[in-house]
């Protein structure tokens, strides 16, 4: 069940919030932890319940008992115990396959052709849905606690209700406790208040971005894509570009409809993009792009490496460490690890070139991140690395100029420049006030909300589903 599915709109969406609206206490925390799981147990296989009830049993245990010490050697191995198995969970699931792969390929090199059928059932796992996010979720949880800088949860339903909160579950935002628990326990007192214009103005556009652009733009960009040993220049080109947009509107869409979503129940989630491809730098661009994945690379990663408070060079070193491993986050793939380390390259050279860089005209500056972003795209899209060398000597011309198939070329070329100027050059929906809408705005957006729900039919998972 997903968000862009008629089953999630028609059915599961409309009772949720309608059982809720009656409920207070623990019995409103229950309802929605309960209905969490269910939508989570729809988004995949059932038994994806099972490494979610672990890490989030174990988190809520670890926090009460990192609570209570005033040992700091018992405290660390308490910390230890919490790092360890959920990163083990998710290195398990999530690189079994990159392991197996590249335990292979090493293997071929002194004779060996294939892993035993043994190892190969052992490392053939599901990624069950979600994983990467809440894993970060619980694992901040208990950080704040080793830190000092929060306090343990008593409430479990509470807790859990912090972890499952279905908005946010399968693909963020990457939600904090202290975000969202003081914000649980006051609905629960008080009620639901759904903010119907704004909530439904979000969803509406997030639905929108990932049906009528995301969607309409793969249908154009994967077959070129596919088919990269035969493509040319501008081909090559189209589909980089295209992808750029594909990404951004399907998960700033979901991103959308999951705050749209959380402020149904009163809950405000945070902002997860701000118009990233109109960033003038690369640390822009990280401010703008997964708002809430920078902020927690660079609160318990980053600064855990040592942060800035070290000599230039090891400042250096920690930030690609960071960007290889939030890289690697992304995926089971050593594209992803390549497109974390061109990240922070680009990181890197705008701190020894701030002062040059700065001085350019700011639609200069707007272009030439974008150029590089999707650059960085080719890596993040491409299923191997020779995929990625063949997409780059398309770019380069090394195959021709080329050209877009006939009329469905030229339609994919309007739609796909007229997506970029939005992309560049248009409010994003959180500088928007909806309270100020002319009715004709209003019937636009439900007329194109219409639209997308027709299409849905015809409409792909979301691309961070896969995270």
């Amino acid at each position: 069940m997903l968000f862009n599915s008629l089953e999630f709109i028609l059915i599961f969406m409309p009772l949720v919030l309608g059982v809720a609206r009656i409920l207070r206490g623990n019995w409103l925390l229950g309802w929605i932890s309960a209905s969490s799981l269910v939508f989570y147990a729809f988004a995949g296989h059932a038994w994806f319940l099972v490494p979610m009830a672990v890490s989030t049993t174990l988190d809520f245990w670890v926090g009460h008992r990192l609570e209570r010490s005033k040992d700091a050697r018992a405290r660390k191995r308490w910390l230890a115990l919490s790092v360890v198995a959920n990163l083990g969970l998710l290195a398990y699931f999530k690189y079994a396959g990159l392991f197996l792969r590249s335990y292979e390929a090493s293997a071929a090199l002194f004779g060996v052709t294939s892993a035993s059928p043994r190892l190969r059932e052992l490392f053939s796992v599901v990624l069950p849905a979600g994983i990467s996010f809440y894993t970060f979720q619980t694992l901040s949880y208990v950080i704040d606690i080793y830190r000092r800088h929060s306090h343990a949860e008593k409430n479990f339903l509470k807790y859990l209700s912090f972890v499952a909160f279905f908005p946010h579950l399968v693909a963020g935002p990457l939600t904090r406790h202290n975000q969202l628990i003081p914000q649980l326990s006051a609905v629960s007192k008080k009620g639901i208040a759904p903010l119907w214009k704004s909530g439904l103005f979000l969803f509406s556009i997030g639905l929108i971005k990932k049906v009528l652009v995301a969607d309409r733009i793969a249908q154009g960009i994967d077959p070129m894509i596919d088919g990269l040993a035969h493509t040319g220049a501008l081909a090559s080109w189209v589909a980089m570009v295209g992808y750029s947009l594909q990404i951004y509107f399907d998960f700033s869409g979901y991103s959308d409809m999951a705050i749209g979503l959380g402020r149904l129940f009163s809950i405000e989630l945070p902002q997860n993009f701000n118009s990233p491809y109109r960033a003038l730098n690369p640390s822009d661009f990280w401010r703008r792009w997964h708002i809430t994945l920078s902020q927690w690379l660079r609160d318990y990663l980053y600064i855990s490496l040592g942060g800035n408070r070290c000599s230039p060079r090891r400042v250096q070193v920690n930030l690609m460490l960071t960007m290889v491993l939030g890289g690697l986050w992304h995926g089971a793939n050593w594209t992803f690890a390549i497109w974390g380390a061109y990240h922070g390259l680009l990181l890197v050279t705008y701190h020894h070139t701030q002062k040059r860089w700065d001085k350019l005209a700011p639609l200069a500056q707007q272009l030439l991140m974008y150029v590089a972003a999707c650059f960085g795209w080719v890596f993040f899209r491409s299923r191997d690395l020779g995929q990625a060398a063949s997409w780059f000597a398309g770019l380069a011309g090394r195959r021709g100029l080329g050209v877009v198939n006939g009329g469905v070329g030229l339609k994919l070329l309007a739609f796909t420049g007229a997506a970029l100027l939005v992309a560049l050059l248009a409010k994003n929906a959180y500088e928007r006030n909806v309270e100020r809408w002319a009715g004709w705005q209003a019937g636009a957006l439900g007329l194109a909300s219409g639209v997308a729900v027709v299409l849905m039919n015809f409409s792909s998972k979301f691309l961070y589903f896969q995270f």
